[in-house]
């Protein structure tokens, strides 16, 4: 496929997703409606794309809606219900477009757990359940004070479902939303996200979607990372043609394959996009699509943060300048140098 075929089909996913993750229904044949060659292609992409995106949804997401407290049950599913003889569903959290998530209990280490599950509609292959499994025993080994533990991942009837550490808290991304922390929390947040990467790189992880969804604050507003291992899992399962990351949190490696390949610098630069937002209140890049939000990761330089929040330390400004670079070699070259300086700060 040409590039620029590859670029406008990678536009229209994008729409496409951001409507999904939005809660609207569009229809793909309206999206193609500009440029019918591409709807095809755009069929077999969401195909792909909807069997692997509910793993991709973060628990802390839905979790965050409610500050750790559970709603009552979906009126679509009879609670309380129990998954492999082990895990008891006793209320529904939220949900996204496509998996539900549960506040849960594992009967047999009686403790309180996460369980996140794809839609009642969709039957989950053997194929995703083995993968889903492998990549589960790999990060179950990570264990450290900021990340987000899975516990198991497994299959009951036709579907599949992962079990998390259950947190009260809420997402980053919605206390950014309420209320933008202070330059001195940001620096505090982003310090536990880099100690919580050093522990993953060093144990050989890297994330590659690092961004505020995928933070958790709970009530003591300690930190934590998670969905460690899932995108890993969906590039796996849905091929080279579907980078895994966040466009707007992406390292200028994750767009351009030329830059070399995607290692545990892309967490550094990702981080830095999480600072630089919690001390400005806008990401470095934006772009109406995106195309144009790649030519800007690639070719363009962010605002300076004092020339949008002049208020920032100066120090803290040289910190998210360095996460930023767009050569891997001139950012940090390991979390816990990010995590040291913004400790100093």
């Amino acid at each position: 496929m040409a590039d620029e075929a590859r670029d406008a089909l990678l536009d229209l996913l994008v729409r496409w997703e951001n409507a999904q993750a939005q809660d609207h229904t569009v229809a793909l044949e309206d999206l193609c409606r500009d440029c019918p060659a591409q709807a095809d292609a755009l069929q077999r992409e969401a195909d792909k794309l909807r069997q692997m995106a509910w793993l991709n949804e973060p628990v802390v997401d839905a979790l965050s809606t409610t500050a750790g407290r559970a709603h009552r049950a979906s009126p679509d599913v009879a609670l309380p219900r129990v998954l492999a003889d082990r895990y008891r569903l006793d209320a529904w959290v939220g949900e996204g477009g496509f998996g539900i998530v549960y506040q849960g209990f594992d009967t047999w280490l009686e403790r309180p757990v996460a369980v996140k599950v794809p839609r009642v509609d969709r039957t989950v292959s053997g194929a995703e359940v083995d993968l889903c499994r492998l990549e589960a025993r790999k990060v179950a080994r990570l264990r450290h004070p900021h990340i987000v533990s899975v516990h198991d991942v497994g299959r009951d009837g036709g579907t599949c479902f992962i079990v998390s550490e259950w947190i009260d808290g809420e997402s980053l991304a919605l206390r950014i939303r309420r209320q933008r922390p202070t330059f001195n929390e940001a620096a505090r947040i982003v310090s536990e996200v880099a100690d919580a990467l050093e522990e993953a790189h060093r144990s050989g992880f890297v994330h590659r979607d690092v961004k505020p969804s995928n933070i958790l604050l709970d009530g003591r507003d300690q930190t934590y990372l998670t969905d460690f291992g899932i995108a890993a899992v969906e590039e796996e399962l849905l091929g080279a043609d579907k980078q895994p990351g966040t466009p707007p949190y992406m390292a200028p490696e994750q767009w351009d394959d030329a830059l070399g390949p995607v290692d545990h610098r892309a967490d550094v630069y990702a981080a830095g996009v999480v600072l630089y937002e919690l001390l400005t209140g806008q990401r470095p890049f934006e772009a109406p699509s995106v195309v144009e939000l790649r030519t800007k990761v690639l070719h363009q330089n962010p605002q300076p943060v004092r020339a949008l929040e002049p208020a920032v330390p100066p120090a803290l400004e040289r910190i998210c300048v360095r996460c930023l670079e767009k050569d891997r070699n001139a950012r940090y070259q390991r979390a816990d140098q990010l995590r040291d300086d913004l400790r100093k700060n």
